[in-house]
């Protein structure tokens, strides 16, 4: 892991805009200097000239996204965030920092990887020739998805109903579809068959 620290040279972390170096360390068995370059944001004069500096100091770190900080204020901390730096603010000696960063990242890189991602159908829409009318895959989405099910896919969308017509190609019709859909406000067709492929088409139930 690498980590890029702002700090003064009294090994303390500072502010982004307090004279001082910028300094990449990676660990091993200890902590190794990488790369240490002056801190030249603290010098920036107006929003265009912290952009430039800011911007210039993210080249000279590289492939480093973390860095640790007393202060990263303002527009500095966007154009960090924007280049997808992970930002820590500590005030304590770097050798003090390094540790608890390393265990705080490691932490939060074991929580997303216990939460499931977030599934957007939207990605698997494919429009048709109305406006309103959208396709999906459902074979092709479980086999990307295999933790998720044909109701968890469809109905957060089917509660939205942004749309006019939805075919869903699918192997076989989810029997939900019988016992769920009008509730929902929807009915349904199968417009196509073949063997081990159908396309059955949900619309909304018309009321006159």
């Amino acid at each position: 892991m690498k980590i890029a620290v702002v700090e003064n040279d009294n090994w303390q972390t500072s502010s982004i805009f307090e004279p001082g170096s910028i300094t990449t360390y990676e660990d091993g068995e200890e902590w190794k200097v990488m790369n240490r370059f002056e801190n030249k944001v603290c010098n920036a004069k107006g929003m265009a000239a912290v952009r430039i500096a800011a911007a210039d100091t993210i080249k000279q770190l590289d492939d480093v996204k973390v860095i640790v900080a007393s202060e990263i204020p303002g527009i500095a901390s966007g154009i960090f965030q924007a280049a997808g730096f992970d930002i820590f603010i500590v005030e304590n000696s770097v050798l003090d920092v390094l540790d608890s960063v390393k265990k705080e990242m490691l932490e939060a890189i074991e929580k997303r990887q216990k939460e499931p991602a977030k599934f957007d159908i939207m990605q698997f829409l494919e429009p048709g020739v109305n406006k309103g009318d959208f396709s999906l895959n459902m074979e092709k989405i479980l086999s990307k998805n295999p933790e998720l099910t044909s109701k968890k896919i469809l109905i957060p969308y089917l509660k939205i109903g942004e749309f006019n017509r939805l075919d869903v190609i699918c192997s076989h019709t989810p029997k939900w579809f019988v016992t769920d859909l009008g509730a929902l406000g929807f009915e349904y067709e199968t417009v196509n068959e073949s063997l081990n492929k159908r396309t059955v088409r949900i619309v909304r139930v018309q009321t006159f």
